[in-house]
């Protein structure tokens, strides 16, 4: 063999140990803190379309949302919401087409008060009116059936006396004449 080595060397004890105090009563344990969940995303944003006009986008933050989509027949569907100046979260839903055109629904729109249930104005009743006879033809008077003749007969005299200046007037017209 093997040469052996030095032996370890003992070490001197150290200081004899101490009795401890007797120290306060130890505190009881809080209890442990409920996790808190971690709040969702702050705000969030989407946007998709196609080819056929139909698209769909929206957003959300800590104040307001929206969505907005519409179909490939036009009809575009969408909701939105806020909180107001109270703290109220108001809720808007509206729809839009080609046939019906605008409607909305929300709880920020006003609604007109109830009208009172009131009797209804009763129209007054219309007089009896004797019935209507036909008008009787206006008969000429002697004065008026005399001066009728004579004008039909100065008008008959009138009509006869240009017959008879063309009949006169066989030859043909001249520039001269004209």
């Amino acid at each position: 063999p093997f040469a052996q080595g030095p032996a370890p060397l003992a070490f001197a004890q150290g200081p004899a140990q101490l009795p401890f105090a007797q120290g306060p009563a130890p505190l009881a344990f809080a209890p442990a803190p409920v996790p808190v969940a971690i709040p969702s995303t702050p705000s969030s944003q989407f946007h998709a379309q196609d080819e056929f006009g139909q698209f769909s986008f929206g957003y959300e933050n800590i104040n307001s949302a929206k969505t907005e989509t519409r179909d490939a027949f036009g009809v575009t569907r969408g909701s939105y919401q806020y909180v107001d100046a109270n703290g109220i979260l108001q809720t808007v839903n509206y729809i839009a087409d080609p046939v019906n055109g605008f409607r909305v629904a929300g709880t920020n729109i006003p609604v007109a008060p109830a009208a009172p249930n009131v009797a209804l104005p009763v129209a007054p009743k219309a007089p009896v009116v004797e019935p209507l006879v036909a008008p009787v033809p206006v008969m000429e008077t002697p004065e008026v059936a005399a001066l009728r003749a004579e004008h039909l007969a100065a008008h008959e005299e009138a009509k006869s006396a240009v017959a008879a200046a063309i009949e006169v007037k066989t030859e043909p017209t001249t520039e001269a004449e004209l």
